[in-house]
């Protein structure tokens, strides 16, 4: 299993934000510094961020829904860099042990196998110290890399009624494999 910390429990909403690292990648507490990093990649309730004070705005209703036990959310960095290259969380609550894992990764870290290992390492929080029995993903009908980072983690298609596909994991269909770092 992957190393956890604790996050600085000084900054609001990291206080349940353990640090999860694998191999290439370190998922940790995003923290304000990090905006700058991620305004394009800035999403809440469906809008991305514009702008760096839209980010942060952001954060920090991410921060507040943490705060409240709804969220865990992560920067994804790579290993031994604290640049944040991506997010990765529980969204919207944990209602009947169910997690929703949401992720996106900047542009230039595409299609390099790293959101693979940042969702196995969410994935394996989310059954293990979570305690979830079941983790849903929902992404756009034409993301083929979503969809085939999903059906490789064994998440299966599930009924949807609405534009984006909704995926379900269960704890015995996982098929993930976190290699820690160390």
């Amino acid at each position: 299993m992957a190393h956890e910390a604790s996050a600085d429990a000084s900054i609001p909403g990291t206080a349940r934000t353990p640090t999860l690292s694998g191999r290439r990648v370190v998922l940790r507490a995003v923290r304000p510094d990090d905006v700058a990093d991620i305004v394009d990649i800035s999403v809440y309730d469906g809008v991305t961020a514009s702008s760096a004070a839209e980010a942060l705005a952001m954060l920090r209703r991410i921060e507040a829904d943490a705060d409240r036990g709804e969220t865990v959310h992560w920067g994804v960095c790579l290993a031994g860099r604290d640049t944040v290259v991506g997010t990765i969380g529980f969204y919207r609550g944990f209602a009947d042990g169910t997690g929703e894992v949401g992720y996106v990764m900047r542009s230039p870290y595409r299609r390099r196998g790293l959101m693979r290992e940042a969702l196995a390492l969410a994935v394996a929080h989310g059954f293990g110290p979570l305690g979830l029995t079941k983790i849903v993903a929902r992404t756009a009908s034409d993301n083929a890399a979503s969809i085939g980072l999903l059906e490789r983690l064994g998440f299966a298609p599930q009924p949807s009624d609405d534009a984006c596909l909704t995926f379900a994991l269960h704890p015995a269909l996982a098929r993930i494999s976190v290699n820690p770092r160390g």
